[in-house]
């Protein structure tokens, strides 16, 4: 039987998609990360969403909109306080992104 292998690490991010990149991109000054994947870092789900962000970025859009189109496609999955988050926080993040 094989034995394991320790690693040790302040941080543990799993998935390398978008979301896991950024935590690990974040997280790094404050300690080790280390980021796992079930293939490549490029097999994230972000890869298959084909770029797709949606954000509040001109003045005919609504962020109120955008909550309840979400709510909808969610069709009663979705915690309303964290679409309200991710909704309102998006145009920040898009930025940041560009920034990138």
């Amino acid at each position: 039987m094989r034995q394991a292998t320790r690693i040790h690490c302040d941080f543990l991010v799993i998935g390398s998609g978008l979301a896991g990149l950024l935590a690990a991109l974040r997280l790094e000054p404050f300690g080790r990360v280390i980021l796992i994947t079930k293939k490549d870092l490029g097999d994230g789900a972000t890869a298959y969403a084909q770029g797709g962000i949606a954000a509040v970025t001109h003045g005919d859009d609504s962020f109120d909109s955008h909550i309840q189109d979400t709510l909808v496609a969610g069709a009663g999955l979705c915690e309303e306080k964290a679409v309200r988050l991710v909704v309102t926080e998006g145009p920040s993040r898009v930025l940041e992104l560009i920034d990138w």
